[in-house]
């Protein structure tokens, strides 16, 4: 990889259905560190539903949704995707934008090399051509680099989420 912190070559390409092996390894290694930031919020899925999951994402491509995956060294190292959200629907009170919401996994090992800014660059491409108005995302508490990533990008702080744990009895 050269120097430490700095990638030669970064490609972003569509993701296809020959990617998946590698989809499911990135988003598996993803889940692992969403894991490790917060327990209560995340899991790590089986391979199987994972597969699952990226096959719908890789064959979702179109007018309202995008799949990439970043390639250095021939290797799939990250992913990214984008979805139009539904409308908030006639009488709302939420002023009525195009939002899209973005979703995005680094290999561990490849975080901090400049993939998320990549990735996240491309999809932010995509939503201006489809006519995106807001893109969210959701962060968890801790996943510090992220979190300094999508600042340095122009994301910012936008309301709370709360939540709470419910058991059935």
């Amino acid at each position: 990889m050269g120097e430490p912190g700095v990638l030669a070559a970064i490609e972003i390409r569509p993701a296809t259905v020959d990617d998946l092996d590698e989809l499911v390894s990135v988003y598996l290694s993803a889940a692992a560190h969403h894991v490790a930031v917060d327990p209560d919020g995340y899991i790590v899925p089986t391979p199987a539903d994972a597969a699952a999951r990226w096959r719908h994402r890789v064959e979702s491509r179109g007018s309202d949704a995008e799949c990439v995956v970043s390639v250095v060294d021939g290797r799939v190292v990250g992913m990214a995707s984008i979805e139009v959200l539904p409308s908030a629907g006639v009488g709302s009170m939420v002023r009525p934008l195009r939002m899209a919401e973005i979703g995005i996994g680094i290999l561990d090992g490849y975080r901090g090399l400049g993939i998320g800014h990549r990735l996240m660059a491309d999809l932010e491409g995509w939503a201006v051509d489809h006519g995106i108005e807001r893109i969210i995302l959701l962060v968890a508490r801790g996943n510090d680099g992220a979190t300094r990533l999508y600042r340095r990008l122009g994301y910012v702080d936008d309301g709370v989420v709360l939540r709470k744990n419910v058991v059935s009895p």
